[in-house]
Parts: structure tokens; C-alpha cells; sequence
């Protein structure tokens, strides 16, 4: 396969470190405020990679390329994903949204890893020590060097120019997609209007019947895009590896999520400038529910940004935003996921279970499920479904929408990697398990935990028994420990009530 894991993509990086620019080894260090020329280095070093095309910073390596022990006068939360950011927010210009993810190597050691996005229009400036400005580029030994020739100016202009070629590819596309969805809003009301004029002529005063999500055009698209990921797990060139065998093993063990923005009549909102919609929720997502990965991210790099598409649906059209393809990704972190956002404000993304790659790095034998789990992929889509709500003033309720495929046979466990311990040994017996849930505007930006509690206990319930009660266990006090928990490991988690230190959504 030409996917790796997080494991294999160091010790690949390890073993040619010096033949590749694109990456940067640092022993264990202080990059606390307190040491500025440290801070300095690192942002240089990033910039430079950044300008190149975009690769990794790895803490606790050495110039020879030899993982080092575990450091006790730097722990692992001296590097997470906050104080990385922090870092960076005042020293780069313009700012830019790295990846931190924590990689456990086969020294058993884990490492703190960057991965550093390419530039984008613009390249990327760092501040000195002393606070002054400079463009660094990568050079051979490899190094961070101040740009000082034509040809390091003229290689990294020649990317800048193709970024902006790709952002105005993506302008004209999203300026025709929203002059189709107008056209088509338009016709659609006038229509409308035409059918309910001449029934009202025909049959008199009506009743108001009750509004209701048309749930028939949601279960389509969610469908449409589930088997579209199933298509890009099944394309795979499949080896006999373990790694191999989990991946094939995705295309039934997998939930699709989605969710739909409507108006008080339940009625579909036409989604103008999709694009510009998905990148404000992606910045707002990264201080919300950030995993190292989030819901809908939109990336930057001009081969995997997200794209325009036309899709044929239960013998309809819609236009619609494609988020990026399996196929492009490099390596493998133990979840695969894929989204669309059709023009219908329509949002999908599908994603396999982290539980079954930490059952391979155990080598464990039983399925299962964990609470925090669910936790977290019921939080990134309940959170990004608040976010563009805020941004959608038209947006009065919410239809939420799961499908769990695969859960048969597994138990329930507490922690994000199971280990030996469990809720409950009782096991699923439904292979699969839907959710549905349509809250107002209010619900969802004024009472954000009641409304993710309502999320996530049908799905617990599988699972509740004498040992296990959902309702005892999904509190505000349990849910806040786990938020924190997750927090010291470097993920970006907040309930969207939670920290009044940003603003509020609405």
C-alpha cells in the first residue's frame, strides 16, 4: 500500500533523514516563552519547511537521526498541540495551522511530531529573536537559511503564483455554484408557488400541517457519500500486512454522520459561498475539536483543498463541495475519513472507527467500542454543525443524522485505547444502529451539552445493562473530566458553553 502510519512514516523519515528538506529533528528542548531563541528556531524552521511544500518537525531526535529516551525535564505536554500554537500565533506571518500529533515509536518512546502544512498565496515570514521579520527557506545539510538568492525567490514565487492560480479556479467555481443554486432556489419557488396557488383555488382554505425534515434527501446524499468512501477504501491495492487487513476491514465498520441546516418550515437552505463558510469553521474547529484532526477540515495544500462537484443523487443534481479523497493522503493515523457539503446545506462525512486501529497496535482480538469515542466524533459534528448555525442566519433548526455499521459483537470500553477497561462485557447485536435528532437554532447555540446528550445516549443504550447506565454516566461533571483529560494529551477540545474566554458563536 502507499499509505504508511504514523510509526512508519518516522522510521522512513529516520532512516533518510539526510536526503529529505522537508523534514526537521530536534532533541528534547525548552520552547517555553522564557526561552525566545529557542522559540526563534523553531518557527524558522517551520516557516522554511512551510516554504517548501510543507513536512515534519520531530522533538526528541537527535542531528543523527536516533530517537532519543524519554525526557523527564521536558514531558510530553511541554510539546502539546496549545503550547505549539502559542508559539507560533505572534511569530509567523501570515499565521499558520500545524498538525501535533503524538507518535508512540517502537521504542515504546513517544515523540512529539509537527506536521507543517505547505504556504499559501503568500510565503511564510518568522520573527527573529529579536522580533525581525525574515523569510527562511530549506537548504542542503538540511537547514533554515534567510532567502538571499534569485533562485530560492524564484522557486518559491513560481509555488505562491500556483496557489493563486488554484484560489481562482476555486472563486469561479464557487461563483457558478452560487449562481446555479440561485437559479435553481428560484425555480424551485416559483413552482412552488404555482402548485400551492392553484390547490388553494381547488380545494379551499387549508390546514397548516405540520413541519418536517424531507429525511429521504438526507438518507440519500448520506448514502451517496458513504459509498463513495467505500469505492476509495476498496480501490486500495491491498497487501497480506496487518495494516492491510484493518484497512480492507473499513469498508464495513465505518458510521457516516451528517447534518442538515433548515429553515422554520424545515425546508433546505441554499448554502452560498460554501467555500468561504468551510474555512471559517475550519479555523473556529481548531480551538474546538481539534484530535490532531477535525470534521470538514479544509487544507490548504493546492492538491487536496477542497473542490467543487456535480453529483447525481437519487436522479437529481447538486453542486456541492468535496473534501479530500483517501487517494491523496500519505499516511495513515488510524482513521480514515471523507466529506462532502452539498449545495442543500447538506453536510456528511464518513470515517472509520479509531477503536479497531488501536485493537491492531494491541493486537487484541475482541471489537470494541469506546464512550470517549463517541464522545469525540458526536462533539466534532454537533460542534461544527453549531459553528456554520451562528455563521447561517437563516438557519432555524438542525436535522442530525448517524449511521453506525459494524458494532455487532463489540463491548463497550472507557478509554480512547480500551485497554482492560470496559463499561460493560455485554456485546452488540445489531450490526448497525441510525440516529436522528432535529433541534432549534436555540437548542443547539444555547444548550449545547443537552443537546450532545441527546446525541449521544440512543447509542449508548445499546449497551446499558446492570453494570452500565448511560444516563449516570454521560454528566456535565464526567463529560468535563474528559475534556480535560484530553486536553493534557494536546488535543483542542471545549464544549461550546464551556470557555467563556472566546466569543460566543451568536
Amino acid at each position: 500500500m502507499s499509505v504508511l502510519t504514523d510509526v512508519q512514516q518516522m522510521e522512513e523519515d529516520l532512516q533518510h533523514r539526510s536526503e529529505k528538506l522537508n523534514v526537521e529533528f530536534k532533541a528534547w528542548m525548552d520552547i517555553s516563552k522564557s526561552n525566545k531563541e529557542g522559540q526563534a528556531k523553531i518557527s524558522r524552521h517551520i516557516a522554511a519547511i512551510a516554504n517548501l511544500g510543507g513536512g515534519r518537525l520531530y522533538f526528541g531526535v537527535d542531528d543523527d537521526g536516533e530517537a532519543q529516551p524519554r525526557s523527564d525535564a521536558f514531558p510530553i505536554e511541554h510539546y502539546k498541540s496549545d503550547a505549539i500554537h502559542n508559539l507560533l500565533k505572534p511569530r509567523l506571518e501570515p499565521g499558520l495551522q500545524c498538525e501535533v500529533r503524538f507518535t508512540i515509536f517502537t521504542n515504546g518512546v513517544t515523540y512529539p511530531v509537527i506536521h507543517i502544512p505547505p504556504h499559501g498565496v503568500t510565503p511564510i515570514g518568522a520573527r527573529d529573536e529579536n522580533s525581525f521579520m525574515h523569510i527562511y527557506v530549506r537548504s542542503v545539510g538540511p537547514e533554515s537559511v534567510k532567502i538571499s538568492s534569485y533562485q530560492q525567490w524564484d522557486s518559491i514565487l513560481k509555488r505562491c503564483m500556483r496557489f493563486r492560480d488554484v484560489e481562482a479556479v476555486h472563486t469561479r467555481e464557487e461563483d457558478e455554484l452560487t449562481r446555479t443554486q440561485a437559479m435553481t432556489k428560484a425555480i424551485t419557488e416559483s413552482v412552488t408557488a404555482s402548485i400551492l396557488q392553484v390547490l388553494g383555488e381547488r380545494m379551499g382554505p387549508a390546514t397548516s400541517a405540520k413541519a418536517d425534515v424531507d429525511w429521504a434527501v438526507v438518507e440519500d446524499l448520506m448514502e451517496a457519500t458513504r459509498r463513495d468512501f467505500v469505492g476509495q477504501i476498496g480501490a486500495f491495492d491491498f497487501g497480506t500486512s496487518e495494516i492491510d487487513q484493518q484497512v480492507r476491514e473499513i469498508a464495513g465498520k465505518h458510521v457516516v454522520s451528517g447534518y442538515a441546516l433548515l429553515d422554520e418550515k424545515c425546508n433546505f437552505l441554499t448554502l452560498e459561498r460554501p467555500h468561504k463558510l468551510l474555512k471559517i469553521a475550519s479555523e473556529e474547529m481548531n480551538h474546538t475539536a481539534s484530535f490532531g484532526w477535525h470534521d470538514f477540515i479544509v487544507l490548504t495544500n493546492s492538491d487536496v483543498s477542497p473542490r467543487t462537484r456535480l453529483w447525481s443523487v437519487g436522479g437529481r443534481d447538486f453542486t456541492g463541495v468535496e473534501g479530500m479523497r483517501i487517494s491523496e493522503k500519505s499516511v495513515y493515523f488510524g482513521e480514515y475519513d471523507y466529506w462532502r457539503v452539498f449545495g442543500n446545506s447538506v453536510f456528511v462525512t464518513t470515517k472509520s472507527y479509531r477503536e479497531d486501529y488501536h485493537r491492531l497496535k494491541l493486537r487484541g482480538a475482541d471489537l470494541f467500542f469506546t464512550s470517549v469515542n463517541l464522545f469525540i466524533r458526536m462533539h466534532s459534528l454537533l460542534s461544527h454543525a453549531a459553528i456554520t448555525t451562528a455563521m447561517v442566519l437563516d438557519a432555524e433548526r438542525v436535522a442530525l443524522s448517524t449511521n453506525h455499521r459494524g458494532l455487532g459483537g463489540r463491548i463497550l470500553g472507557r478509554g480512547m485505547d480500551y485497554g482492560l477497561r470496559v463499561h460493560t462485557h455485554l456485546k452488540a447485536i445489531e450490526d448497525r444502529h441510525f440516529t436522528k435528532l432535529v433541534v432549534t437554532r436555540a437548542e443547539i447555540l444555547e444548550d449545547y451539552f443537552g443537546t450532545l446528550r441527546r446525541l449521544c445516549l440512543p447509542i449508548l443504550e445499546i449497551w446499558a445493562g446492570s453494570n452500565f447506565d448511560p444516563e449516570k454516566w454521560f454528566t456535565r461533571e464526567n463529560i468535563d473530566k474528559i475534556v480535560a483529560e484530553l486536553r493534557r494529551e494536546g488535543s483542542a477540545v471545549r464544549l461550546l458553553d464551556q470557555d467563556q474566554t472566546r466569543p460566543p458563536l451568536s
